[in-house]
């Protein structure tokens, strides 16, 4: 009985597994190492799914993060009606050299009759090469990078002992938080500074996912800076990142801010020196400064 029963497993069940399909779809591209590589997971299947399982494999060699909910479909297939999955993967190199991505293994349960009955789908694994990281420290690789410079009150028209809040948002899209860089050192003639918790996340949005660091000090000027008046100079803060749509380094630049008084313009505005300004408007040690 025992084996009467397992040749009727095997006559109904592999019907079903040739019949199923799943393979792991990557762009052509050489990445560098921290740069996004999509991966979309699709499985083509025939007959009425009650389970399934999948769970994309760990390893040390990458970063992942799901991007989108699985997406299941009726859709035609050389025309043959199928059940259609798909599941969006970011995968992200942590080093350079050969990488695996799978195998992949989406455990179904169909509905035969009254009889349930399980098949492994496997797609095969994606080997790709992986370039070193162009740069030094964390490998920021993006499509996008920005950085935005905000500040509760005019820095220039403050007076010792006056206290505002700095806080600077760094958007990295198509990266993940952990592979921003380290909190900036916050550097001024005469400034006292205080410096609150970070915010790091991954933000997921149709296009994939975005990489958002928010730092944020308070500082208080405190008597004489260098030179003439009482206040000092936040001096220019450089990210280097590299673009992936262009495939070079590339640099997003803050401009410097006088604190107090001195180097105020008439309007009592905030007035960067002549030469850092145009330190910052063109190219810094052959890293282009980030436009818009």
């Amino acid at each position: 009985m025992v084996i009467r029963a397992l040749l009727l497993f095997l006559l109904t069940a592999l019907p079903v597994a040739a019949q199923d399909s799943l393979r792991l779809i990557v762009p052509p591209m050489r990445p560098v190492v921290g740069e996004m590589i999509p991966v979309t997971i699709r499985g083509e299947y025939e007959g009425a799914i009650t389970l399934e399982n999948m769970q994309f494999p760990d390893s040390t060699a990458y970063d992942w993060i799901q991007v989108a909910r699985d997406r299941w479909a009726d859709e035609r297939v050389e025309g043959r009606l199928r059940r259609v999955f798909e599941r969006r993967i970011a995968v992200f190199p942590r080093a350079a050299g050969t990488l695996t991505i799978g195998p992949v293994v989406h455990r179904l349960t169909k509905a035969q009759g009254t009889a349930r009955l399980q098949a492994d789908v496997t797609a095969s694994p994606v080997v790709l090469s992986v370039l070193a990281y162009p740069g030094s420290g964390r490998p920021l690789a993006a499509r996008h990078v920005t950085v935005k410079d905000e500040y509760s009150a005019d820095p220039a028209s403050l007076r010792p002992g006056q206290t505002f809040t700095r806080r600077l948002t760094l958007t990295a899209e198509g990266s993940m938080d952990h592979l921003l860089p380290p909190r900036p050192d916050i550097r001024g003639d005469g400034l006292v500074s205080l410096a609150a918790p970070e915010i790091r996340e991954t933000r997921l949005t149709a296009e994939g996912p975005v990489a958002v660091a928010i730092w944020e000090w308070s500082l208080r000027p405190q008597g004489s800076g260098s030179g003439s008046g009482s206040g000092g100079a936040l001096t220019p803060i450089q990210f280097v990142w590299f673009n992936t749509l262009i495939r070079e380094m590339r640099g997003a630049v803050t401009l410097p801010v006088q604190v107090g008084p001195a180097g105020a313009g008439p309007d009592g505005a905030a007035r960067p020196p002549a030469r850092m300004a145009a330190l910052a408007r063109g190219p810094v040690g052959g890293i282009a400064l980030l436009a818009g």
